[in-house]
């Protein structure tokens, strides 16, 4: 009896991978989505380093047992020229002062090509595809709710927050933020579908209001601006606009409910204590609101369900339903108009703000209504004048940083240019723009037939677009380029858009199938074997540096050797020798420290706290002519640095540093530029 039934589900098997082939390697690379979600982001390169591999060896199981992948032109371009911009930020180490950087860089855009290519080259059914995005947005609802929960029994409010903001998982609250919309749009957009089940419907608005709440805790002014930005894209990409509209006024309803409590964590927040009373009434008030619009959503859809229209009846209820909403808008402008100011001005004076820079003032009352100072405007300055002095081929991949140590107005020190244009244009030059973006239209362009159907097929084509566009949208004033688990999420959503878009196409006859694949297999074997060759080495010191940096306080001797290991794993790396260097600082090892620092110093000149380090260890062993000019070659390379300004301070007036005392400023500095921004 066992052998029929197991006969007949692999026949189910074969028959559901043949009408969406697509949904194996899209399921397993949502599922390496949702690890990064859990860790960080994925921002650790030991964290998507390995993934980066697991996922090559994914597409070679697919190309070799799969359908062969027939892509239309857009799709094929849009993967090639996303490889091509990981190859161009790779090449661009050539140039790059910080090589390094630029080999992670382009090892991580690479990643993001291989979650595009699995998730868009094989075709996908719509319902398939809707199950897929909306398991993804149940499963980041699960994270929220976890860490929500966790949150409330912890010993001090600054595990979970920073500066008042909801941060983790990923430890970044504006980054948080988004990895919660990332969940809430395929949430929000599925409610309000027909073809889905009436409770799961209800649990998908049950699961997006909670994930509206967990946003908002995040307290993260460019989300503000980017959400009526992404409103617009929803209700112009998802087919049957009026569903979209109530899918989103009902999670803003659910949100409007617990608005008041999720804003007092805010005015309420105290480091080092519990989060207490204020984060449980937020909670309790969010759950109940998130467990009452999941009833309502059901009871909703029961409804909605004996309904039946004609299409053109449809069609005239949605139309009126997007011109009561554009008729709201600007009774809404208007009122604010008459009631404030005029909006023109209104904007030029939050532009005017947000130019000026600097802190905004605090207002207890929430991040929010604290106006828009912020240092990002000199940070695109600096990443602006960066591309006029090489706008062909960019600084190299990641290699803002340094210039912003030498040309920026604040004392913040921003790795990146907190823009994803500005990342492209900045660091790549115009070519690597032009592969970057032109990835992105092509990619688009490849989502337009999915996005004219009216089913559900048609609905989760849009909510990867939907996707994809808050993620860029929000990802143009924030640093989410450099997040796996924001910018891999935003991609495949719209490769799924673009694998609902290969399913109702007609596919090009396949001529020579067999020759096609060992073609296909030859090509993507050297390109694994290359994958492996580039990433394997940074991966593996990163273990290392990891691991000593964990064992570093109990053990400096086992973590000096792994630091070391790490060092000739990745021969480009300053990190591990001047992480040596600082422990043997810290342990009174002077000259061993100074030959780990010397090591680094060859491999990067042009890093001021190596200089400062060396002038640390020239005064400890006397030389005092030698540490003053260190210190002031650090000076020169970081001139706000304060660390550096408070050393030259201390040799002015002791003509001495204490290692032990700089290395405490350090530490100091660093806890104290630690911010929102």
């Amino acid at each position: 009896m066992a052998t029929p039934a197991l006969r007949l589900s692999r026949a189910n098997a074969v028959a559901f991978v043949g009408h969406s082939p697509g949904a194996v390697p899209c399921a397993v690379t949502c599922v390496v989505l949702l690890w990064f979600a859990g860790d960080e982001g994925g921002f650790r390169g030991t964290t998507w380093m390995p993934a980066l591999l697991l996922l090559g060896a994914v597409l070679l199981v697919c190309l070799a047992t799969l359908p062969r992948p027939q892509p239309s032109r857009a799709v094929r371009a849009a993967v090639l020229l996303l490889v091509g911009y990981g190859a161009w930020s790779l090449l661009s180490m050539l140039w790059a002062d910080q090589q390094e950087l630029a080999w992670d860089s382009g090892n991580r855009t690479l990643l993001y090509a291989l979650i595009f290519a699995l998730c868009a080259l094989w075709p996908m059914r719509g319902q398939v595809a809707a199950a897929i995005l909306g398991a993804f947005g149940l499963a980041i609802a699960g994270i929220a709710l976890i860490e929500l929960l966790k949150a409330s029994g912890a010993a001090e409010a600054v595990q979970y927050f920073n500066e008042a903001r909801f941060a983790e998982p990923v430890g970044y609250a504006n980054a948080n933020v988004a990895l919660w919309m990332l969940g809430l749009f395929p949430c929000a957009i599925l409610a309000a579908r027909r073809g889905v089940p009436a409770p799961l419907r209800g649990l998908f608005l049950g699961a997006a209001v909670l994930l509206a709440g967990v946003s908002l805790l995040g307290q993260s002014r460019g989300w503000l601006i980017a959400l009526p930005v992404t409103a617009v894209i929803a209700i112009v990409a998802v087919p049957g606009r009026g569903r979209t509209i109530f899918g989103l006024v009902a999670v803003g309803a659910g949100l409007a409910v617990a608005l008041g409590p999720l804003l007092d964590v805010y005015s309420d927040w105290r480091p080092f204590q519990p989060p207490g009373e204020p984060f449980d009434e937020a909670l309790r008030t969010l759950l109940i609101a998130s467990a009452a619009f999941a009833v309502l959503g059901t009871l909703a859809a029961l409804a909605d369900g004996r309904v039946r229209l004609s299409e053109g009846s449809a069609r005239r209820i949605s139309g009126g339903v997007v011109a009561a909403v554009a008729l709201v808008l600007a009774a809404g402008v208007i009122g604010y108009a008459v009631v404030e100011r005029s909006p023109i001005t209104a904007t030029t004076d939050a532009w005017n703000e947000f130019k000026e820079g600097g802190n905004s003032p605090e207002d207890r009352s929430g991040r929010l209504a604290a106006g828009f100072s912020t240092y990002r405007y000199d940070y695109w300055r600096v990443a602006v004048d960066e591309f006029k002095r090489a706008p062909v081929l960019g600084a190299g991949a990641d290699n803002f940083g340094r210039s912003y140590q030498v040309e920026g107005e604040s004392v913040q020190t921003p790795r990146y240019p907190h823009s994803t244009p500005l990342v492209a244009l900045a660091e790549t030059g115009l070519i690597g723009t032009l592969l970057l973006f032109g990835a992105f239209g092509a990619a688009l362009f490849g989502t337009l037939p999915a996005l004219r159907r009216a089913d559900l097929g048609g609905a989760a084509a849009g909510t990867g677009v939907v996707m994809f566009g808050y993620w860029l949208v929000h990802g143009s004033l924030d640093w989410f380029w450099e997040f796996p688990g924001l910018a891999g999420a935003a991609l495949a959503g719209l490769g799924i858009a673009v694998a609902v878009a290969r399913g109702v196409e007609p596919q090009p006859a396949d001529g020579q199938p067999l020759l096609a694949r060992r073609r296909a297999l030859a090509l993507a074997g050297a390109g694994a074997l290359l994958l492996v060759a580039s990433v394997t080495p940074p991966w593996l010191a990163e273990r290392e540096q990891r691991r000593a940096t964990e064992i570093a306080a109990v053990n400096p001797q086992a973590a000096v050797d792994r630091l070391e290991r790490a060092a000739r794993l990745n021969p480009l790396s300053p990190v591990p020798d001047k992480a040596a260097g600082i422990i043997e600082i810290r342990r009174g090892r002077y000259a061993r420290a100074e030959r780990e620092l010397r090591q680094a110093f060859e491999r990067d000149p042009g890093d001021s706290g190596l200089h400062l380090l060396l002038g640390v260890v020239a005064s400890a062993r006397g030389r005092d002519a030698e540490a003053r000019r260190l210190v002031l070659e650090a000076n020169q390379l970081a001139p706000r640095d304060q660390v550096t300004i408070g050393a030259i301070q201390e040799l002015n007036d002791s003509g001495r540093l204490d290692p032990r005392e700089v290395d405490e400023w350090i530490r100091e500095d660093v806890r104290q530029r630690i911010g929102p921004d």
